[in-house]
């Protein structure tokens, strides 16, 4: 009896944690809550936009370029991080600590200066597990008016192994 009922836990929660994630495609309306209020003045772009991995001994990597922009005006970045796509939703994957800002993309106290692009050129996610889904870089600041602006980008990771 006992035998049965730890079986039937274990078949339980091994299909509970392969339902739980349902990965799938957003369209370019789904976007997060916290960004839907904000107007768009921040350019963002991913290199390639669809990013294929290689591995290296047990891991798997996804090399990609991030570069953002202003033309407006100059924006200083308040919060900047990245959300995964499951479940039907974006869901917040991290927010970064400002100073991480100015070391990858070469920002002066997280300000960026109109028309000047600032790249981070080793933007690699890694993992030990080959996975597929989409993610997006979000920032957001404000301008020298003090209006509150945004800019994000969705890059799109396979798990289609390049070598």
């Amino acid at each position: 009896m006992k035998f049965t009922i730890t079986f039937l836990c274990i078949v339980f929660i091994a299909i509970s944690c392969n339902s739980q994630i349902i990965y799938g495609t957003p369209t370019e309306n789904d976007i997060p809550e916290k960004l839907q209020q904000l107007e768009r003045k921040i350019i963002v772009k991913n290199f390639p936009k669809t990013v294929n991995p290689i591995k290296i001994k047990n891991r798997f990597y996804w090399k990609h370029n991030t570069l953002i922009l202003c033309e407006t005006s100059k924006i200083t970045i308040t919060e900047f991080g990245a959300y995964l796509f499951y479940n039907d939703k974006w869901n917040l994957r991290k927010s970064y600590p400002l100073k991480e800002l100015n070391k990858n993309f070469g920002t002066k106290k997280h300000v960026l200066q109109q028309a000047q692009p600032y790249t981070w050129n080793n933007n690699w996610r890694t993992a030990n597990k080959l996975f597929g889904g989409w993610a997006m870089w979000y920032f957001i600041g404000k301008t020298e008016k003090g209006e509150t602006v945004c800019g994000y980008e969705m890059i799109h990771t396979t798990t289609n192994l390049i070598n």
